[in-house]
């Protein structure tokens, strides 16, 4: 019901002339129809120079990422946010893609996926500086609105942390199993308590400052999924006791996914590696009121109101 008022709206907002005036008369209604800035979105690009695997057809991404940053300069958002894998495997596939994303001119914010610790052991530590990464995990603004931008690898298998995070995501892969829940996968990651207690500040200092909210991280958190982070429910519980976040973004899940949770919008987009040939990757739009996801390709168009 929401998508048709919408709709319905701004069908209604037609521009009104006074008299023999050339120039329309523009109501308050419709300037908030007028985005305030807009950002592009891509996820799971998981390029590598190899042969395809099932619907991921890895070499192909390249000029998939290609039409997506064509789109991107003719729209002109103003940055780019990359949900995590960039690659497939193997840190030589990130030279190619990364030369195409640092010659766009635009900025773009990084975080890290699984994919992108498929490299060799004496690799791991230096993903996030290849990335111009300065901490794991960080926020930044833009016109009043807060992205908090995290890192669910933190607790892994496969990550930079060492011996103790793997035994630490280990014990966790078994209680999850023990408990009969979904997502005990090892190719998914928890983030620790240090990153939550990092995570509530950074929620605490926006609600001071009247900021709005965009949490951005690989993996997804809701709906019950077999892709979410391990520790899920504790960051799901953690996001119910604030009413200024608008939306949680994801990549990970190539299928895509969307839910609702205390009013927060869960929105996972869908891998540009899938498929031979359609591309898959969104702007977004900010308003006053809503967001207006574009997609292009296989992403689907969507608006949601906060």
């Amino acid at each position: 019901m929401k998508f048709l008022i919408v709709f319905s709206t701004a069908m209604a907002m037609l521009v009104s002339f006074s008299g023999k005036a050339e120039k329309p008369v523009v109501s308050a209604e419709m300037q908030e129809q007028t985005p305030l800035f807009s950002f592009g979105i891509i996820t799971d690009v998981q390029y590598c120079d190899c042969e395809p695997a099932g619907s991921r057809f890895y070499r192909n991404s390249f000029q998939k990422l290609e039409e997506a940053f064509n789109t991107f300069k003719a729209e002109n958002p103003a940055f780019i946010i990359n949900l995590g894998d960039l690659i497939e495997k193997d840190y030589s596939s990130f030279l190619p893609v990364l030369k195409i994303m640092e010659n766009s001119g635009f900025k773009i914010y990084y975080t890290t996926g699984n994919h992108d610790f498929t490299v060799e052991s004496k690799y791991k530590k230096r993903i996030h500086s290849l990335l111009g990464l300065k901490e794991e995990y960080y926020s930044f603004s833009y016109d009043k609105f807060r992205f908090i931008v995290l890192n669910g690898n933190e607790i892994s298998t496969y990550g930079s942390g060492g011996r103790a995070t793997i035994r630490q995501a280990e014990e966790m892969i078994s209680k999850l199993k023990a408990e009969g829940e979904p997502n005990y996968h090892d190719w998914n990651g928890g983030i620790s308590e240090k990153q939550i207690s990092w995570l509530k500040s950074r929620l605490n200092e926006s609600s001071a400052k009247g900021e709005k909210v965009f949490i951005v991280c690989h993996f997804p958190v809701w709906p019950e999924n077999e892709h979410n982070l391990f520790n899920y429910r504790e960051i799901v519980d953690l996001l119910g006791n604030y009413n200024n976040i608008i939306a949680w973004f994801s990549g990970h899940n190539h299928a895509g996914n969307y839910g609702n949770s205390n009013m927060v919008h869960h929105y996972t987009f869908k891998g540009m590696v899938e498929t031979e040939s359609s591309n898959s990757y969104a702007i977004v739009e900010v308003y006053k009121n809503k967001i207006w996801i574009k997609g292009y390709g296989r992403e689907k168009n969507m608006i949601l109101a906060y």
